[in-house]
């Protein structure tokens, strides 16, 4: 586990030395309560179609994969990648989730996504480092856009330095818990996926079963690697 007394200054990013983070610890109200990452999306899991994804980037950044949840550990043990529950209690939201992989990642850059976005881009990691080699960013967000058309931050995807670790550890010590805020203190670069070529739909996130049975309905049957 790291400590925040060892976290060092930026490096940049390279193949191989990036870990996968998948957030799956919330509590998933709109959805009753169930695990959302265990949900079934065309005969899986949520949660593996997402691990897939990011085992199949681009560019060969991700050399290491994690989980984040809270519970139900052993069937999320059982996908091959370790495990970690949120390092602060009371389901504390994303900003918990990425707190525990700085901790427990052995890589200087974390990639963050969620478990209910089961068509994320192939080469998200790939344009988000990009991003942070032209920039010398502490952070690189997606966006995307959103139903209304409007390109928006989707800041749980996102790539983050090992050396925010001080700098998260202290927000949330001092009660803070929205993301936003906090990216607002760093260096950060936006990178908008709304190219001709990218899947409008890549970005969708389940939040209702409704939604998740909508989504199966809508996607091309190519993108997910388990359709």
């Amino acid at each position: 586990m790291r400590t925040a007394s060892s976290s060092a200054g930026w490096t940049p990013p390279q193949a191989g030395a990036v870990t996968g983070l998948i957030l799956a610890g919330g509590l998933a109200r709109r959805m009753g309560g169930v695990d959302k990452g265990l949900q079934a999306f065309r005969g899986a899991p949520l949660v593996l179609h997402v691990l897939l994804r990011l085992q199949q980037q681009r560019g060969g950044w991700i050399g290491a994969h994690m989980i984040n949840a809270n519970r139900n550990l052993a069937a999320y043990e059982a996908l091959g990648v370790p495990v970690w529950p949120d390092v602060l209690k009371g389901h504390a939201g994303p900003l918990a989730g990425m707190l525990t992989g700085l901790l427990h990642a052995d890589t200087p850059w974390l990639l963050v996504v969620p478990c209910d976005s089961p068509l994320l881009p192939l080469d998200l990691a790939d344009r988000l480092a990009q991003a942070v080699l032209r920039t010398r960013a502490d952070l690189a967000v997606a966006a995307a856009p959103e139903s209304d058309g409007q390109l928006r931050p989707q800041p749980v995807f996102c790539l983050l330095g090992a050396h925010l670790l001080e700098s998260l550890q202290a927000f949330v010590q001092g009660g803070g818990r929205k993301i936003d805020a906090w990216t607002a203190q760093l260096a950060t670069v936006v990178v908008p996926f709304d190219a001709p070529h990218d899947d409008p739909l890549a970005f969708a996130n389940v939040n209702t079963l409704p939604q998740l049975h909508a989504l199966a309905a809508a996607a091309p049957r190519n993108p997910s690697p388990l359709a």
